[in-house]
């Protein structure tokens, strides 16, 4: 890698080309050990396709090639979250507000509908009622959609 590796920089000269496609920043990520950079994608309505990572790809490479971020071989990944996707970020609750969710708390695990985003928290409404899952006791969350026979409920 090149000593002007640095994924903030990165963050944000992907964001800006994300921006400019419709197209929102939803993780990125880099394992020094392999030397790949994942970027993953969404927007705020309708689905990630194969030609959006295409483009996505083909930008993002065209972009670092000219300001010379990579001194060195480097895999680069394009994706979307998927549909049960992970809640790592407070903005990934905001996005997932209404959904269904799993959140894992350690010894157990709470299924329901995310209806709030606080401060502290989120207000996950379950089968006992609505409750707050402070951020600092959630060891996994993501979005967990119900599919029956093939189809999104």
């Amino acid at each position: 890698m090149s000593d002007n590796f640095d994924i903030g920089v990165i963050s944000e000269s992907v964001r800006k080309i994300l921006e400019d496609l419709g197209l929102r920043l939803y993780d990125i990520q880099y394992n020094q050990v392999s030397r790949t950079l994942r970027i993953v994608i969404d927007r705020e309505r309708g689905g990630i396709t194969i030609k959006d990572c295409q483009k996505v790809s083909n930008l993002v490479f065209k972009e670092f090639d000219n300001n010379d971020f990579f001194g060195s071989k480097l895999t680069l990944e394009v994706s979307s979250p998927g549909v049960e996707r992970y809640l790592k970020r407070p903005e990934h609750y905001l996005w997932a507000a209404g959904k269904r969710v799993e959140i894992d708390v350690g010894d157990k695990k709470i299924k329901g509908f995310l209806r709030n985003i606080e401060k502290n928290g989120v207000v996950v409404a379950t089968e006992l009622g609505e409750q707050l899952i402070p951020f600092n006791s959630i060891a996994k969350a993501k979005v967990a959609e119900e599919i029956v026979y093939g189809k999104r409920r």
